[in-house]
């Protein structure tokens, strides 16, 4: 508080809120250390307690104390076994270093000034007439009042006139050329340019590496990001099927056809537990899902988990991607009187481990 006392309180401003969310629960005071110890060693956590304690708010103000995520996964297609994609991962470097190549391959914009005055004629940003610049979409410069496209509309009729053919329009052309592709030469070597009007205003330059780096863009694998990199890192995942909480592959009236349907990669769906990568994997009243808890576990041991199609009706279920990412911080959270329910299925040994695991 910013005043000792309540009564000194007269507005909100007064009341001092603390950026981390940890600190904004009350009465909690005993497991705030442990909660904190967990979240910085990346330990599990299971909650226990009656509803509306904040075991919720307290799962999710551990993933505040949580570095963002530097991961990326990808499903990418194998052309040799299209029912068994390959799983890529890419760091956020390698990630920057990707934007940064397909930025390069877009093109370097430049202003019509500092292009060749050929050029900047040809897409009309220069006047033939007097060299003034402006927009290209003035067909009469500002300046000399002359028409800055007439070198154009000349080429095109003299261009007519050889083919035996007349000119369709005698409206004066009001957009100019889109694209010019000229050479230049750069240490010596000569290379291919090619120079595109964006708008009115700039000018895109496509050098010969822009132009080899889409070459590679076009040819590049097939790929279908999953698990992006810019995510949350908070997911909850209270009341999941097991389709919503373990991935799924689509199913595809065409089966999968290359012609007709889609491939499997493009089909692939992710998990809770992997969106949940490098994240807090939330899940209230886990007894509600004693036939999954199994499957958590296990995630939660290997820090991956296949992607799988579960209808059996369906071509997905075919399809099997195998060590998908899923490295994550589970919180578990349910009543005192459910913890008997707690992994059902196993014997009473594998359930003391399992609970010393947390």
């Amino acid at each position: 508080m910013n005043r000792e006392y309540l009564k000194d309180i007269n507005t909100t401003e007064d009341v001092k809120i603390p950026e981390d969310p940890l600190e904004r629960v009350i009465g909690h005071e005993d497991v705030m250390p442990m909660i904190k110890i967990a979240a910085k060693q990346r330990r599990h956590l299971l909650l226990v307690g009656p509803p509306g304690i904040g075991k919720s708010l307290l799962a999710q103000a551990i993933s505040f104390h949580l570095p963002e995520p530097s991961e990326e996964i990808t499903v990418v297609h194998n052309p040799e076994r299209p029912e068994r994609p390959f799983v890529e991962i890419k760091n956020r470097k390698e990630i920057e270093d990707e934007i940064l190549e397909i930025e390069r391959a877009e093109g370097e914009l430049i202003d019509p000034q500092s292009a060749p005055d050929a050029v900047a004629e040809r897409l009309g940003f220069k006047c033939i007439h007097c060299g003034e610049y402006s927009s290209a979409y003035n067909s009469i410069c500002p300046r000399c009042g002359g028409d800055k496209f007439s070198h154009i509309k000349a080429r095109r009729k003299h261009i007519g006139d050889l083919l035996g053919m007349f000119e369709m329009s005698s409206g004066s052309l009001s957009v100019p050329q889109k694209r010019v592709t000229t050479t230049r030469i750069i240490d010596g070597v000569e290379e291919v340019v090619i120079y595109e009007r964006v708008g009115g205003e700039e000018i895109k330059v496509l050098d010969q590496r822009a132009l080899e780096k889409r070459r590679q863009i076009v040819e590049e694998k097939p790929r279908n990001v999953i698990v992006p990199l810019d995510r949350k890192t908070f997911v909850q995942a209270t009341g999941a099927s097991e389709t919503e909480l373990l991935g799924d592959v689509r199913h595809d009236p065409y089966g999968g056809h290359p012609d007709l349907g889609s491939q499997p990669y493009e089909r692939v769906v992710p998990g809770a537990i992997h969106e949940a990568h490098e994240g807090v994997l939330f899940i209230d009243e886990i007894v509600h899902i004693a036939g999954l808890q199994r499957f958590i576990f296990s995630a939660m041991q290997d820090k991956t988990f296949p992607i799988v199609g579960r209808n059996p009706q369906s071509a997905g279920s075919s399809v099997k991607v195998d060590e998908v990412p899923c490295d994550f911080i589970f919180v578990g959270a349910c009543n005192i009187a459910d913890l008997q329910y707690i992994l059902p299925l196993c014997d009473q040994g594998s359930r003391e481990r399992v609970m010393s695991f947390f």
